[in-house]
């Protein structure tokens, strides 16, 4: 597989290995870009590097900790949450791993807008993510399936979940697993 395409990467029951799967993943494009910056650019090989100095060519988050975290910065204050350096790395690294995506327990407006900007984003922007939950992302595109309540969030959930699906064309992998496959639990 070649940059910038995107992987969504599902199973019903944890410990399956998803997330050692994704940042495998991440660790070899990091270096595959580390190899190619070094190569076309001598201000790298100078030793200076020529972004911004906060700026991730990869980058892995966890979305409820992530989440949390950017709500935990803007909470009693009055900074944009799209100030956020989480928020910004999400949305501008080369590949992104969205570690469990809507695996949220609860679906709040905060979260689903979140999750809509930085997946519209990356789509507009043909940025490569590699995607991981224990829900395959089709639920929230119907009515009769989506965990999501309110009507308004079910059409922000809908709208990221078929942006999603844009992305993950051909790529989208469920993995076998059972509560028996949890491998966190035999180790």
């Amino acid at each position: 597989m070649k940059l910038p395409q995107s992987v969504y990467l599902f199973s019903r029951y944890p410990g399956i290995g998803k997330t050692h799967l994704a940042v495998a993943a991440l660790k070899e494009a990091a270096r595959k870009i580390a190899e190619e910056e070094y190569k076309n650019r001598e201000t790298v090989r100078q030793g200076i590097f020529p972004y911004h100095p906060n700026w991730a060519p990869v980058y892995f988050l966890n979305v409820s900790e992530g989440l949390m975290d950017i709500k935990n910065d803007i909470d009693g204050g009055e900074k944009d949450f799209s100030q956020s350096q989480i928020y910004q790395n999400v949305k501008l690294s080369r590949l992104v791993v969205l570690d469990d995506i809507f695996n949220e327990i609860r679906f709040s407006p905060f979260v689903l807008e979140t999750l809509l900007y930085w997946v519209d984003y990356r789509l507009k922007n043909n940025l490569a993510t590699i995607f991981t939950s224990n829900h395959n992302f089709e639920i929230f595109l119907s009515e009769e399936t989506t965990p999501v309540t309110n009507e308004r969030l079910r059409a922000v959930a809908r709208n990221t979940a078929s942006r999603v699906s844009k992305m993950v064309q051909g790529y989208k992998l469920a993995l076998d697993s059972s509560p028996q496959t949890d491998y966190r639990r035999k180790y």
